[in-house]
């Protein structure tokens, strides 16, 4: 679709109803608003570009239902928000980055994700090394020290507590073998020879 077409279609569908077509969007989602529209996939692709870049369409959906969306974060992380709200392709990456600061920074949902999954990503720290982990997460920016400091320290507590839990476990062992070898009978065993 070339320029001048997709122009035509924003105005003749969401000029003057941005509000509108937002709201119906949070309320109903976007394949029932599409079809309320009697929109294509590539004419919904176009409006929904035109809501998202110059109307703020996507933050406005996850700031009215955001700890469903910071729940949904800590579950399955940063892409499978973008697959949920279509928002796979690069062109939105600086959309996601805004709703990442949203959900995961200032709702603190990096740090219930790490919380939720911190055995798997110690054993990916351990394995692959900090600038692999940081990327997975998405904090590799400088801007993000201080959520990548909150997560060495729950990365930290993971371990520490592994090895508190396996120590107690090993001198659990240890006494109730010793208390059991206090209290056993000791009989004389007669042998005829």
């Amino acid at each position: 679709m070339n320029i001048e077409a997709k122009k035509q279609l924003v105005e003749l569908y969401a000029k003057g109803r941005e509000d509108d077509l937002v709201e119906v969007y949070i309320v109903a989602g976007p394949n029932e608003l599409r079809k309320t529209m009697g929109l294509n996939k590539s004419q919904w692709k176009v409006i929904m570009d035109y809501l998202v870049f110059e109307h703020d369409l996507l933050y406005k959906c996850v700031s009215s239902s955001i700890y469903f969306f910071v729940e949904m974060y800590a579950k399955y992380g940063m892409g499978y928000v973008r697959e949920v709200l279509e928002i796979e392709d690069f062109k939105y990456d600086s959309v996601a980055e805004d709703l990442f600061k949203l959900i995961a920074v200032s709702n603190k949902g990096l740090y219930l994700h790490v919380l939720q999954n911190r055995n798997k990503y110690v054993i990916a720290l351990k394995a692959r090394g900090t600038d692999f982990l940081r990327r997975i997460l998405g904090i590799s920016d400088e801007k993000y020290n201080k959520s990548w400091e909150e997560v060495l320290n729950i990365l930290l507590n993971a371990v520490c507590d592994a090895i508190f839990t396996n120590r107690t476990f090993d001198r659990g062992l240890e006494n109730f073998a010793m208390i059991m070898n206090e209290n056993r009978e000791h009989r004389v065993i007669n042998s005829r020879i």
